[in-house]
């Protein structure tokens, strides 16, 4: 599934296009070797002049992933992660009190160091 996004003009046809947020493209296919669709999307795209793009293949089942992960999902029915979510009077605004300590210190460091 190619993805555009930000503000792609796509140019190659009779009138240039603008997509804001990005533009979607879904295909399936029958259980088969992709390589060479994957080299056509890349001329196509390149022809489009669509430089930011993604590819999605071979995606798993939802559940099925939760399941082997988490095992029963049960839990699904009772967790709200609305209750993660205290009110600061400072900044009034909602917010999730795990992430920070009292002095407003980040708890976790950041994931892209």
């Amino acid at each position: 599934m190619p993805l555009a996004t930000d503000l792609t003009p796509i140019r190659g046809f009779d009138k240039e296009r603008s997509f804001e947020n990005g533009f979607l493209i879904e295909l399936w296919f029958p259980k088969c070797e992709l390589d060479e669709f994957l080299n056509v999307f890349d001329l196509i795209f390149q022809y489009l002049e669509i430089r930011h793009y993604i590819i999605l293949t071979d995606l798993v089942d939802g559940k099925t992933l939760l399941k082997s992960v988490y095992g029963d999902l049960d839990f699904f029915k009772k967790y709200n992660p609305l209750l993660n979510l205290k009110w600061n009077d400072k900044d009034k605004i909602w917010m999730n009190h795990k992430l920070f300590t009292e002095k407003m210190k980040k708890i976790y460091p950041d994931l892209n160091p």
